[in-house]
């Protein structure tokens, strides 16, 4: 084994809490300074997948963030609820520098906000994972994970579960709609677009011990202009891609074109198909509160190109469970939450695919492949979903996952490890078993200016077709 580096990372955090009329606003400063180093020069798994794009592959590296951002109003005492607007507006800015062996200044987030009542709109680039999972100790949310930099958007939105009147609080809903721009200096297409929708129900009342979540999610990458050649209009007529309000009507409703079949309008590939590349999951899940824990039950369904609708892929998915315990009264040392996750993406509804004349099998998903759009499902060369499927060699996966989090006194201490295995694709089988990807954190509050956290962390990559790989952070 190659010697042992750590990492150390220091972060200070700032608050300022402006008063208003008996509301509070909170304006929150962050900054943080801090270096990365590896025994291989490659940055561990855990240290980057789902940091939303901010942490480079290789090391070492020396990285400044700074945040600013305000939030709505909040009630001070309970009298005050009822001096609340129905408006309000809020707004984030997130902003990394990293230099090294990849110098990169980004900007994870920078979005206004507005929300009348329940409902929200912002614009910007924000942080956010979509699909029914735990949000915190996930190893990522199957289709939006906060693996990638988040993309430019325009979304529209519920902030929580809103009580249909009707039904007194037992059904409630929430749900997005989105319009959003992906990156122009990819390889293969630019100037395209991505849609994206979800809704999901509630059954039950918030303070039921029992409720149950269904509910499903829906991403379009569409639109664009050909970067390669596509002399047979195979993917788009003459190298621009049904991009007009009516190609928009499609996506959105998920419209079949195959009955018409018009190739003087879409590439022969979208006439006889959908219009853009579909994909997202049908997730439900239930929850149990207790007296000393709360338990939350997922599955996540992966869609793509119909193989669902038969069944074929319904072995792959996200299965998860999560322990959230509350907290005992003067307790040294509790587990705060607990999640084990196992994820299946090796059927992908068989090895037989479009070639068949047989509808039912609609096999070789590929998932985050497509044929237009050949970089595939990623945002600025990270994965937007999983961080587990990777592009290069990674398409038919399994892992097994578990996540702990707990306390001792005021130190929190939090624990990882996936076991991963590989088979490649159908087409190109890359059989690697037995990685393991494990990290160990610990968070040590302090008193020095006002907020500052200290953190280390210790990564280790181990296992076929991974370099032995050990790095640490300290906050």
């Amino acid at each position: 084994m190659k010697r042992i580096l750590t990492t150390y990372f220091l972060c200070t955090s700032f608050y300022l809490t402006a008063q208003v009329a008996d509301l509070k606003r909170e304006i929150k400063y962050t900054a943080e300074v801090g270096t990365y180093l590896s025994t291989d020069g490659n940055t561990p798994f855990w240290l980057r997948a789902n940091q939303y794009g901010t942490v480079p592959l290789t090391s070492p590296i020396v990285t400044l963030r700074g945040s600013v951002s305000s939030d709505y109003k909040k009630a001070i005492t309970k009298e005050d609820q009822y001096k609340l607007s129905k408006f309000d507006w809020g707004y984030g800015l997130n902003i990394v520098g990293n230099v090294g062996k990849e110098n990169q200044f980004l900007i994870p987030e920078a979005y206004i906000k507005a929300k009348f009542g329940a409902f929200e709109i912002y614009a910007g680039r924000r942080k956010e994972i979509f699909g029914l999972v735990d949000s915190t100790l996930s190893s990522g949310s199957y289709i939006w994970s906060g693996n990638a930099l988040p993309m430019p958007k325009i979304q529209i939105m519920n902030r929580d579960f809103v009580p249909l009147g009707i039904t007194k609080g037992f059904l409630s809903f929430k749900g997005s709609f989105a319009h959003g721009w992906f990156e122009n200096d990819r390889a293969d297409v630019k100037n395209f677009y991505l849609h994206q929708k979800s809704l999901y129900f509630r059954l039950g009342k918030p303070d039921w011990k029992f409720k149950f979540y269904g509910g499903f999610n829906h991403q379009v990458q569409w639109g664009g202009v050909l970067k390669y050649p596509d002399p047979t209009n195979q993917l788009a007529i003459n190298g621009q891609v049904g991009s007009s309000f009516n190609d928009y009507i499609n996506v959105v409703t998920g419209q079949s074109l195959a009955g018409v079949g018009d190739t003087t309008k879409n590439g022969k590939n979208d006439a006889t198909n959908r219009g853009g590349n579909h994909l997202g999951t049908i997730d439900f899940g239930f929850e149990i509160n207790t007296n000393k824990v709360n338990i939350l039950c997922y599955r996540q369904n992966i869609y793509e190109d119909g193989s669902l609708a038969y069944l074929s892929n319904i072995s792959d998915g996200l299965n998860g469970i999560s322990f959230t315990f509350k907290k005992l009264e003067r307790a040294n040392f509790h587990f705060n939450k607990i999640v084990f996750e196992y994820l299946n993406t090796t059927s992908q509804g068989g090895a037989t695919g479009g070639e068949s004349t047989n509808s039912r099998l609609r096999g070789r998903d590929s998932y985050f492949y497509n044929s237009l759009y050949r970089d595939g499902w990623q945002y600025n060369s990270n994965i937007i979903g999983t961080p587990f499927l990777n592009l290069n060699d990674r398409n038919r996966v399994y892992s097994y996952y578990g996540c702990a989090n707990f306390q001792l006194n005021s130190i929190e201490i939090q624990t990882k490890i996936a076991f991963l295995s590989s088979l490649g694709s159908y087409s190109i089988p890359q059989i690697k078993k037995g990685q393991i990807l494990s990290n160990v954190s610990v968070i040590i509050p302090t008193n020095f200016l006002g907020g500052t956290k200290m953190v280390g962390q210790i990564s280790l990559d181990s296992g076929e077709g991974l370099n032995q790989n050990i790095a640490g952070l300290y906050i």
